[in-house]
């Protein structure tokens, strides 16, 4: 977060502001006061309004990762251990914040944020679902609503507090700030509810197929943390207290669970977000040449020349990357992810053919992966054949239907294609999943117009308007 003089705050203001948002707040903005939850707690039909309101005070405050690749990334471990958890109150939604911290937090009704400084400090997709499993709990069991924290009027005096912070300076600034953070101390759950989320969540995580030792392992990498940074402690330590009695119950949770048969992962995934985060700073250019140095080690390691590749890729190095990512299939052909990518890559140097060839192969040994038919309805999209690329975009918004980037191409791309009808209705559901309700509202509207109010499509879309209308009250 930054102040009017553009300088980086410290990271306590941001810690702040989350914590006491993300735990206790049940509404932003205009509804605050009404939003407050009540002593007995949050209705669910509350606390999927609780996630809304947070998700639109969030992009006020907080810079996302804009990329397609790392928001399937964290999106596909999510979604993998919900379907382990049982039934579902809420839909459930994952966001990476572009910010280097070590920090998570979730809010009530399934919003959970995962800090680009956490992904970059784990070691495998284990670790990172262990985090998941952990802040997938909190959500689905309602730990925040179960967690004592002060009245509404304290809440709203520290929210009050933490604004004026984020926007003074100085001393006056530095006061707020040091208050909040002692403030804070008290709100981090209990060690009931930090034990109950650390059971679960490694229970589920396992029953998706990851190894529950990638719960142990993160929690240590915290307790390290917290021992090599004593006075500037983690935001994610801050809200979820660590220590010896957690990592000793993660490990008699491990060992309840017996032998179990973690599902094998693509060991680049992890990798390729990470080498997207740090490509996003101003040292970029070390992310080439590690990877350079380290096929010169190993040249004939696939992983290592795809990596390689991919980092060229993303630096405009198109000729050296399709060399690395062709000499890496020889070796790996089966992998999906590596399959995807090529199509990608020769799709950005007009080779269309080979293009199409390489994204089919990768849905051969992948069937079922949004992003690869994301990705193949660019690619077709460019080469011309603009109706292959609907049915390509389709497919990736069945397979991820609370993915707003799939919608908002098809409605793109049926502007281009001369049917506004249907443009305007999929930018309204666009809009809707990225809360912007006044957009959503005015492009389904005119949708209706152009489909006709009393016919069955119009219909349908009345219904979508009327549920968003609604919630906008």
């Amino acid at each position: 977060m930054f102040g009017p003089s553009g300088l980086r705050c410290s990271w306590r203001t941001h810690c702040v502001y989350v914590v006491l948002v993300s735990l206790l707040i049940s509404g932003c903005s205009s509804g605050l006061s009404s939003a407050i939850p009540s002593v007995s707690g949050p209705t669910e039909d509350e606390e999927v309004r609780i996630s809304r309101e947070f998700r639109r005070e969030a992009k006020k405050v907080l810079k996302f990762v804009n990329d397609p690749e790392v928001e399937r990334y964290i999106d596909r471990i999510g979604r993998r251990i919900l379907a382990a958890t049982g039934p579902l109150s809420f839909d459930y939604r994952f966001f990476v914040v572009d910010e280097d911290q070590l920090n998570a937090f979730s809010v009530p009704g399934g919003s959970i944020y995962v800090y680009t400084g956490l992904i970059e400090r784990t070691k495998n997709t284990d670790e990172l679902a262990g985090v998941l499993g952990h802040e997938i709990t909190h959500a689905k069991n309602h730990h925040m609503a179960r967690a004592s924290g002060p009245d509404a009027v304290s809440i709203l005096s520290l929210l009050a507090m933490v604004a004026l912070a984020r926007s003074g300076s100085g001393a006056q600034a530095a006061g707020m700030v040091g208050q909040a953070v002692s403030a804070t101390r008290q709100l981090a759950f209990s060690r009931q509810l930090e034990m109950e989320a650390d059971t679960l969540g490694t229970r589920y995580m396992a029953a998706a197929g990851y190894d529950p030792k990638g719960t142990i392992e993160f929690l240590k990498i915290l307790d390290q943390e917290r021992a090599l940074n004593p006075v500037d402690v983690p935001a994610y330590i801050l809200s979820h207290p660590i220590s010896q009695e957690r990592i000793a119950n993660a490990e008699l949770v491990v060992k309840s669970l017996g032998q179990t048969q973690p599902r094998p992962d693509d060991p680049t995934a992890l990798k390729k977000v990470q080498i997207v985060i740090r490509m996003d700073r101003a040292n970029r250019d070390d992310v080439v040449h590690e990877y350079e140095k380290l096929v010169k080690q190993a040249p004939r390691n696939p992983e290592l020349l795809y990596l390689l590749g991919y980092a060229q890729q993303r630096q405009g190095q198109l000729s050296e990357a399709r060399a690395n990512y062709e000499q890496a299939r020889k070796i790996w052909p089966e992998n999906a992810s590596l399959q995807r990518d090529l199509g990608r890559l020769y799709g950005e140097m007009g080779d269309f053919m080979k293009a199409r060839t390489a994204f089919d192969q990768s849905l051969a040994i992948e069937p079922n992966e949004p992003l690869t038919y994301l990705y193949l309805g660019e690619m077709l999209e460019k080469s011309g054949d603009l109706r292959s690329a609907v049915g390509s975009y389709l497919n990736a918004q069945n397979l991820a239907p609370l993915w707003d980037r799939p919608l908002y191409k098809l409605g793109m791309l049926y502007g281009k294609l001369d049917r506004p009808g249907d443009g305007y209705y999929y930018l309204g559901r666009a809009f809707a999943l990225q809360d912007e309700d006044d957009k959503a509202i005015n492009n389904l509207e005119r949708a209706v117009k152009i489909l006709g109010a009393n016919s069955p499509r119009g219909q349908l879309i009345q219904e979508e308007l009327n549920t968003l209308k609604k919630r906008k009250r």
